[in-house]
């Protein structure tokens, strides 16, 4: 079963939202950390992926970075609907 078969609709919304960004943070601090210390031909290290026809290191962080910042976009874009109140913390457009 995957997560969505098994997670109730309403799960996320008892999830402490402060808490989860506060270790989502501290996590990828830790990752970031780590992949500091990969020389550079670590990165080009290869592995056998069952969708791609060729696998990195590489690409399987900057795929990593871009899901992270796709999911950075929608909260973003939920955010600026017209039909949510505006965020009392974000400065207005110049």
């Amino acid at each position: 079963m995957t997560p969505a078969e098994t997670i109730r609709d309403d799960a996320l919304l008892k999830i402490d939202l402060t808490e989860s960004l506060r270790r989502f943070a501290e996590d990828r601090a830790r990752l970031v950390a780590r992949l500091r210390q990969l020389r550079p031909q670590d990165w080009m290290r290869t592995a056998q992926h069952d969708e791609y026809n060729s696998y990195s290191v590489f690409t399987m962080f900057r795929h990593l970075a871009l899901h992270d910042f796709h999911h950075a976009y929608r909260i973003e874009e939920l955010l600026l609907r017209r039909d949510w109140p505006a965020p009392s913390s974000v400065p207005p457009d110049e």
